[in-house]
């Protein structure tokens, strides 16, 4: 509990989060105040010089401001852990843009209820999965409930999958 008598700003708040909360909400606490423009990227490596800060400096070093959501953010971090390479937003011809595409091999779309609601959105997501099977990546759905109830059982998913695709190559 910290108890202060002015007001706190949106860089407050997340610099007093960091070191409270386990590492993966304080990471998408503050990559979600950078990627709705609530407080600036350097600004908040700036509160963190000390040498005894070493593993919130390196917290602060993994927030992606590309993120798509939430989501996203959590599911990185999770497969990150993991021993994976993550890289966000990436670009298929003819798809679009992936959201996350796990050791240069597989697709992780994750799906939030909020934005896949519509029947315009479900048959864009349709034709965007079937557009990336067509061109070589294999791509996992995942829901916002599975990464935040089942994180284990998405990162052995995930791995089984890429095991699957290597065997196959």
């Amino acid at each position: 509990m910290h108890r202060n008598r002015i007001p706190l700003t949106p860089l407050d708040v997340v610099c007093q989060s960091l070191p409270c909360l386990a590492p993966l909400e304080g990471l998408t606490i503050a990559e979600s105040a950078v990627k709705n423009g609530l407080i600036q990227l350097p600004a908040l490596r700036e509160r963190f010089p000390a040498v005894r800060e070493k593993g919130l400096r390196k917290l602060v070093g993994r927030i992606r401001p590309q993120s798509g959501s939430v989501i996203e953010t959590m599911a990185r971090y999770l497969l990150e852990e993991a021993g994976h390479t993550v890289e966000l937003q990436v670009r298929v011809p003819g798809m679009g843009h992936l959201d996350l595409l796990v050791d240069g091999l597989l697709g992780i779309e994750t799906d939030g209820y909020a934005h896949h609601s519509s029947r315009e959105a479900y048959r864009e997501d349709r034709r965007r999965w079937n557009a990336g099977v067509l061109r070589g990546v294999p791509t996992l759905r995942v829901t916002f409930e599975m990464v935040l109830n089942e994180p284990r059982e998405l990162v052995q998913m995930v791995q089984r999958a890429l095991a699957t695709y290597r065997a196959a190559q």
